[in-house]
């Protein structure tokens, strides 16, 4: 058994995971460690960069890794980090799972002015609370009450550690600019969601046919799939991990 590495998406940091970390550790038995990436979370003092090579650099550089062995798991943007990562330091990770992530041009034509815009450009929103709820209507498919509770508590994260606009829109270039790697020498689980509103999840499909890796489709969860249904997550990749013993 090896200890997971967690990346978040888009505009977010590690409080993020809202636990999924702790289920994680718990289902498989092991460390799960999240990391902030720079500009986000406890990072937030300092600008982004702009290229997904250096914002995999920069975190790589603060990650301890010790004489352990660690797998990686990047969802969305974290899984454009994750595959950028595993392809070029190999040896950092045993294996990587990355969750609804893609390539530019990913995301839904009809959520580039709704979607997209809701999670980077915040100003606007009449408050952080407006903005963090268009955020979740868009990347979750929980009922809305349990949205409402959560763009609350996702607000004040923004007040606690509010990033840099030249941050988010450091990232949104990163994004812009990833290319898939053209080879992955690692084993690899793709997960994605059926009801992925926002990342189209046969781009999910294409990634896994072209690294030959496993694949696991929700039927209905939304864009943020840990969010949505952890213990799905969590089983996935038990099961994954059980079938490669």
């Amino acid at each position: 058994m090896t200890n997971w590495l967690l990346l978040r998406g888009l505009t977010r940091d590690q409080r993020h995971w809202g636990g999924f970390d702790e289920k994680l550790a718990a289902r498989l038995g092991v460390r799960v460690v999240t990391i902030d990436p720079p500009g986000f979370g406890t990072q937030n003092g300092r600008v982004s960069p702009r290229s997904m090579s250096a914002i995999t650099d920069d975190i790589r550089g603060r990650f301890e890794r010790g004489d352990e062995k660690w797998s990686l798991l990047g969802i969305s943007l974290g899984g454009m980090m994750a595959l950028n990562w595993v392809e070029r330091y190999p040896a950092d990770f045993q294996r990587c799972v990355v969750v609804n992530t893609g390539a530019p041009a990913v995301f839904r034509p009809h959520q580039m002015k709704t979607g997209l815009v809701s999670l980077v450009a915040g100003k606007q929103f009449r408050s952080l609370e407006a903005h963090e709820a268009a955020a979740l209507a868009v990347s979750s498919n929980r009922p809305k009450a349990e949205l409402a509770d959560l763009a609350l508590t996702w607000a004040q994260y923004q007040r606690e550690a509010a990033p840099l606009n030249a941050s988010a829109l450091a990232q949104v270039a990163a994004a812009a600019t990833f290319r898939l790697p053209a080879r992955i020498s690692l084993p690899l689980l793709v997960l994605a969601s059926n009801g992925d509103r926002l990342v189209d999840y046969h781009m999910s499909e294409r990634i896994a046919a072209r690294f030959g890796a496993s694949l696991a489709l929700h039927p209905d969860a939304g864009h943020d799939l840990p969010l949505d249904d952890s213990p799905w997550v969590c089983e996935q990749i038990a099961r994954w991990l059980a079938e490669m013993k």
